[in-house]
């Protein structure tokens, strides 16, 4: 599983919430951080627990100022990638 940020508010703004230490992104950048950002945040996983940042996040994604996109990890293979005698 992955997180996908993406600043869409039209400028450059910093984002507290976004782990370890909080970044600064461009319009339009994304920054793809491991795992689910928000269980992350809420569990204490590598950080500690803040309400103050999951508030601070919800009211970024409210007022269309970021993006916040959590997906699985897909993995993808074709028939080229086994040996023969497991495709025939």
């Amino acid at each position: 599983m992955k997180t996908e940020v993406t600043n869409i508010s039209g400028g450059t703004l910093f984002f507290g919430w976004i782990p370890p230490h909080g970044r600064t992104l461009t319009n339009g950048q994304k920054c793809d951080l491991h795992g689910d950002l928000r269980t992350n945040l809420a569990s204490g996983r590598n950080r500690y627990s803040r309400k103050v940042e999951l508030d601070a996040m919800d009211r970024d994604i409210a007022a269309h100022r970021v993006l916040v996109c959590t997906a699985e990890e897909a993995c993808h293979a074709d028939s080229s990638d086994f040996p023969s005698s497991l495709t025939a």
